[in-house]
């Protein structure tokens, strides 16, 4: 079921699924996509009320034009204002690709309201060691894979070239490597880059990333204190397995990674495979 709330930062789309009397489960999409791409896991996992929220900027979500609030801990603000006005104290958390970087800002926020966080094909921004390790393998490639970041980073020029074309600009990412992304998501994620600004908003994920960097750094010597489980489609190009050495040395509780034989998109890919992998996780004690 999708809605409409405001809250005291932005108007925020979101869906639910599953029982309002069970435990909530929120989760975080990435770029270019919206809450839909959740669609099939939330309707696997069972004993959870799953709330799928749209970011700033994608999905059904506010269009906001302003750059400051694309930095991934402004958009996990966004999220527990959502949590605020919906009177949600804790919760589960889990986000994909942009989406697992806000919860984790949330999770170094405010681990107290997190009972348990999943993290799914995401480099993990407080371990220095596996962003060194992936960038030693990548610039083999010169960032082959990671052009669109450096395209879209580049004022102006992204609203000049995507404009009319977004079906092709969104086609050429939802590209599945184990499974083909279903039609029905593909034109879900077409619809929403068609609302007017979303060229620029979507891109502003990336021209926030120097102000995210700066910020990263300070958490140099900061763990994640939330008990986190990984899952990580090990095709994904961009996303590589080498960020994830030495990712235990981020968190304080030992963790465990689910890799997928999968791409990037792995939620579209492998919707039954992700939930398991969520279900097992979150029943642990």
């Amino acid at each position: 079921m999708q809605h409409h709330i405001q809250t005291h930062r932005s108007k925020v789309a979101y869906r639910t699924y599953g029982d309002a009397s069970h435990s909530v489960l929120i989760l975080v999409h990435g770029w270019p996509q919206s809450s839909y791409c959740w669609q099939e896991v939330a309707q696997a996992l069972k004993g959870y009320y799953i709330i799928a929220p749209d970011l700033r900027g994608l999905g059904d979500s506010e269009r906001t034009l302003d750059l400051k609030y694309y930095t991934k801990d402004e958009l996990g603000k966004d999220i527990f204002a959502l949590t605020d006005a919906l009177n949600i104290e804790d919760f589960y958390l889990g986000g994909h690709d942009w989406g697992s970087a806000v919860v984790q800002e949330m999770a170094l926020a405010h681990p107290e309201r997190i009972k348990k966080l999943v993290l799914i094909n995401m480099m993990i921004i407080n371990n220095f060691e596996g962003k060194k390790k992936a960038s030693e393998k990548l610039v083999k490639g010169m960032f082959k894979s990671s052009w669109y970041q450096f395209f879209q980073s580049i004022p102006d020029f992204p609203e000049a070239l995507i404009a009319g074309k977004e079906d092709v600009w969104i086609r050429f990412f939802s590209r599945g490597i184990s499974r083909p992304i279903p039609e029905e998501a593909i034109a879900e994620y077409t619809r929403c880059y068609q609302i007017p600004h979303t060229i620029t908003t979507g891109a502003n994920l990336y021209r926030a990333i120097p102000k995210d960097r700066e910020r990263w750094k300070t958490y140099l010597n900061k763990k994640n204190t939330v008990p986190t489980h990984i899952i990580h489609g090990e095709l994904d190009p961009v996303v590589i397995k080498a960020f994830l050495y030495k990712a235990e040395t981020a968190f304080e509780h030992p963790i465990d990674i689910t890799y997928l034989k999968g791409g990037h998109f792995i939620c579209d890919e492998q919707p039954q495979a992700v939930a398991e992998a969520i279900q097992v996780f979150l029943a642990k004690p």
